[in-house]
């Protein structure tokens, strides 16, 4: 398994979800935040690449498949509030980088909204309706140390740029924080690989290799109804 900031996060929020959405192989549907996140993502992706604002969000609502929640509207109001500008860096790098320098070391990747001043700059748009701090989560720590092998720069002012608020949360990574975000996904990445590993040895007791944790994130999960059924009875 390729591991992700997100895939990480979820375990981290509770195993289980993760377990029936990345080991089962289980569909969520497509929220509406999900779906405006990916408009707003590839709209803006666009208009730094040089296609006219129009354009741009009928490419976002392509993206998100039309989804019937996601307005014109919406997505070319979150898109102006960005402030994005042709060839104000580069779009969407993907990255996949090993955790370690052992043989068998967990592979992480994701996708950067925006690099610039070589690498040493980097900025993650956000949709969401509560803004937070860039050191809330690792989210950016990993995409700096990401920066950091690709372009060997020493430090990275890595944002979150929170749309709806025209708010910034800025922080300077520098190699400490960097090894904290590395640390932590190297973590969980190897504790996964062990309950999977064990998963595979006795598939019987997934429930308890890949626990619930409820809290405030069950309102939002497609399973939890089914969680509440599965773990009152264990």
């Amino acid at each position: 398994m390729i591991f992700s900031f997100s895939r990480l996060n979820l375990y981290e929020s509770c195993p289980y979800r993760f377990f029936k959405k990345y080991v089962l192989g289980y569909e969520e549907p497509t929220t509406l935040p999900l779906a405006l996140g990916k408009a707003v993502h590839k709209a803006i992706e666009d208009k730094i690449n040089g296609v006219q604002h129009r354009e741009a969000i009928l490419n976002g609502l392509i993206e998100a498949e039309f989804h019937p929640e996601v307005t014109a509207e919406d997505v070319s109001f979150l898109v102006s509030r960005s402030n994005a500008k042709p060839g104000m860096g580069k779009t969407e790098i993907h990255f996949i980088l090993p955790l370690d320098d052992t043989e068998d070391a967990p592979m992480l990747q994701g996708y950067i909204d925006l690099v610039f001043n070589k690498g040493m700059a980097i900025t993650d748009w956000k949709t969401n309706r509560v803004p937070y701090h860039v050191l809330d989560n690792h989210q950016v720590g990993l995409y700096a140390w990401a920066m950091n092998k690709l372009y060997l720069v020493p430090y990275v002012v890595g944002t979150l740029y929170f749309l709806r608020f025209k708010k910034k949360s800025s922080h300077c990574f520098m190699p400490a924080d960097m090894e904290k975000a590395r640390l932590w996904a190297l973590g969980l990445a190897n504790e996964i690989n062990e309950r999977m590993e064990l998963y595979g040895m006795i598939p019987e007791e997934a429930t308890r290799i890949f626990p619930s944790k409820p809290s405030s994130h069950c309102k939002h999960c497609p399973f939890a109804k089914e969680c509440l059924r599965t773990f009152v009875t264990i």
